[in-house]
């Protein structure tokens, strides 16, 4: 009798020495099952058209091709889910998924035989060799999301494995080979793998491993080591193929045992995940009889079976399995609790290997799209229907988790504020982010602005102060991370981890203001001060508000001016009447501060006399010259005025009303100072004054009039850009 590989079974991985079918790894397969064979040969016709229906062809600018694990194809993800988004995000691009063996597609894309840009895959220990190889374009793979491995069986359970191995899966699988050795007579079950080096396998030979080294292995059952080409672990083999002892080295270098190499009670299909899960439900044709086969799968691709949905399983579904043993294992069973955790990532392709031909575009916008959080967010709503107590099978991981606290309702200007938090890696039970930069961002038109960092230490905590310019919404941030996950791995394990921001707070800042003098003269007064922090924006304003000594009444705005972005000092002139006056100060920006009003002075504007005031100003390198009158003019010699100076914000951040977070007016001067003076002769009105000033600044200008017995006078401040 003929026979005929199964279309579908996936190749050795590199150096294995073997070429997978379902009749070249058990050739007694085709001549003692002929049920189960057919069934095998349909299922593998269907998963080969669901995603594979034409000949590959060479990603062109147009194409998107992606092969990968068929655990997320076979599941409905891509097709229900993936697929539609990214049709959605970028028409301009054709989409194919091949879904296939992990280690096959790894072979694939390392080969350039699929034409595929990306690829999608779920085996560490596979995953690392092709990083090490130079075959990703990235560092390492993106960490897209996990769902969890699941142990089904029928509900009848010959192996016992539901009551004594719920939630220990090196347990059940001694409990199968158990029942399937049976003392060595006739099968009471069948393990039914996919073989090969699917991620599934690979986690299968993983678990194997386990039962050896825990010490759980049933008398009559033999494992060899597998290669690490293969993804490392054991599996089960037949006696009598130089294998003694359970350990040793499976024959051809550690190749995987097929056809007459493997136990009665333990056979491999070469199927994709659904398949296989389909041919375990009809358990047709084995030793052991019908329902009595036992089969490791992914959550998702089992739900799917089993909510009636999937083309592979029909609308009756799979109703002679049911889920015997899931995670989180129990604290004491080998391999810890997230044993059974099912990681999935993604690569681009290096375009600059030979036999490549990737669309880098596409590829980088597909894999974008994966990690972003309209994939995100929506995987916790695939399959969230089903009857699975667990919930949706896909869990989104992406990005690591961020909690933050200490954001105050209100900040005090110019008061450090601690922020405090700990950032989680979404990959359960893999290394926390220790030693990553973590920003403490302001949302400023949605975009996310840094105005504090810090680093997380051994356990992920970090700890940021910084002090706050504005009010607004913050949050805290972490860009892209890269980080070795599996060190015990050769070569080691890693995967890059996508931006994560916590959630935003709002959060107000309270300006302040204070006033350094209050100079009074003929017709008003000056105040000058400084405000807390610099203005945010060219929308900040000082005002200078009056009410008369001694009254109750509210107070009267007299003089006010706007303030360079940056800015922090002032000098503004009021209009007030000879009298005594209390004078306060008043700092706005609305939207970016809450007002702040300063203390109170107390001046005393004189009656009209001789004062001094601005009639021309010019500026050349520095030097200014300034021209001024006099009310009246002097009757006596000895009089002078006086030129006084305050430096505010650089001339470039005047002109340029520089942003909230640009380079602030550090050099600002809290005081005037005088800069120069003149003496004006008796019946005099005009005068000159001269003076130097540091260039690239922006002063505001007082006079100031003399005469020796009468009280001084001061003119209105002007501003003047010194170049």
């Amino acid at each position: 009798m003929e026979t005929t590989p199964c279309p579908f079974a996936p190749r050795a991985r590199s150096g294995d020495g073997s070429t997978w079918s379902v009749t070249g790894h058990r050739s007694r397969l085709t001549l003692q099952r002929p049920r189960a064979i057919a069934l095998v040969v349909s299922l593998a016709a269907w998963a080969l058209l669901l995603f594979a229906a034409s000949p590959a062809g060479a990603d062109s600018g147009s194409s998107l091709t992606v092969v990968g694990t068929s655990d997320v194809s076979d599941s409905g993800l891509v097709q229900n889910l993936i697929q539609p988004q990214f049709h959605a995000a970028f028409p301009q691009f054709t989409f194919k998924y091949i879904g296939t063996a992990t280690g096959t597609a790894i072979t694939s894309a390392e080969t350039g035989s699929q034409n595929a840009s990306v690829l999608i895959v779920h085996a560490a220990s596979l995953e690392n060799q092709f990083v090490a190889g130079g075959f990703s374009q990235e560092q390492y793979g993106r960490a897209i999301f996990t769902n969890d491995f699941v142990f089904g069986g029928p509900t009848v359970d010959p192996a016992g494995v539901g009551a004594n191995a719920a939630h220990d899966i090196a347990q059940a699988f001694a409990d199968v080979a158990a029942a399937g050795f049976n003392g060595g007579g006739t099968p009471k079950a069948t393990f039914v793998s996919r073989g090969g080096t699917p991620g599934t396998t690979v986690e299968e030979h993983q678990i194997w491993q386990l039962v050896d080294t825990s010490g759980l292995a049933p008398t009559g059952l033999l494992l060899c080591a597998v290669s690490s080409q293969n993804g490392g672990g054991e599996t089960p083999i037949a006696t009598g193929n130089g294998v003694t002892a359970n350990g040793q080295q499976c024959p051809n270098s550690g190749a995987l045992p097929t056809g007459a190499a493997l136990p009665s009670w333990y056979t491999t299909t070469g199927l994709t995940q659904g398949p296989n899960v389909v041919l375990a439900n009809a358990c047709n044709g084995f030793p052991s009889g019908p329902n009595s086969c036992y089969v490791l799968s992914d959550r998702g691709t089992y739900d799917y079976l089993a909510s009636g949905q999937s083309p592979a399983g029909g609308t009756t579904g799979i109703p002679n399995l049911t889920i015997l043993t899931r995670g989180p294992q129990d604290a004491a069973a080998p391999g810890g609790e997230n044993l059974l955790v099912n990681y999935f990532h993604a690569y681009i392709i290096n375009p600059s290997k030979p036999g490549e031909t990737v669309n880098l575009t596409a590829a980088q916008d597909f894999v974008n799209l994966l990690t972003s959080p309209a994939i995100q967010g929506q995987l916790k709503f695939y399959l969230n229907s089903t009857s699975d107590p667990a919930g949706p099978p896909f869990v989104a991981d992406a990005s690591p988790t961020i909690s933050a606290s200490g954001f105050p309702a209100t900040a005090a200007a110019g008061t450090p504020v601690t922020v405090t938090g700990t950032v989680t890696n979404a990959e359960p039970g893999f290394p926390p982010i220790d030693g990553k930069p973590v920003a403490i961002d302001e949302l400023e038109g949605g975009l996310p602005v840094p105005v504090g960092s810090g680093t997380t230490d051994a356990s992920g905590h970090f700890s940021i102060a910084f002090t706050p310019t504005t009010s607004g919404s913050y949050q805290v941030s972490t860009g892209q991370i890269a980080q070795i996950e599996n060190p015990s791995l050769n070569p080691v394990f890693g995967d890059i981890l996508s931006p994560a921001a916590s959630a935003p707070v709002s959060m107000n800042v309270q300006g302040a203001i204070s006033i350094a003098s209050a100079k009074a003269s003929t017709g008003g007064a000056t105040v000058s001060g400084s405000v807390t922090p610099g203005a945010p924006d060219a929308n900040a304003r000082v005002s200078i508000l009056a009410r008369p000594q001694g009254s109750s009444a509210a107070f009267t705005q007299v003089g006010g001016a706007s303030l360079a972005a940056g800015q922090s000092t002032f000098a503004i002139s009021g209009a007030l009447g000879a009298g005594k006056w209390q004078l306060e100060a008043g700092f706005q920006d609305p939207g970016q501060l809450l007002a702040a009003t300063s203390g109170t002075v107390n001046v005393t504007v004189p009656a009209a006399t001789t004062a001094a005031s601005f009639k021309r100003l010019t500026v050349k390198n520095g030097a200014l010259t300034v021209s001024g009158t006099l009310s009246q003019a002097p009757t006596t010699t000895g009089t002078r005025v006086k030129l006084f100076a305050l430096r505010t914000v650089s001339v470039k951040l005047t002109k340029t009303k520089s942003t909230k977070h640009g380079v602030r007016a550090s050099a600002a001067a809290a005081a005037f100072r005088q800069v120069g003076q003149t003496s004006v002769k008796a019946g005099k009105t005009t005068f000159t004054i001269r003076a130097k000033l540091k260039r690239g600044f922006e002063y505001v200008l007082q006079l100031e009039f003399v005469h020796k017995g009468h009280p001084s006078t001061f003119s209105k401040v002007r501003t003047v850009d010194v170049h």
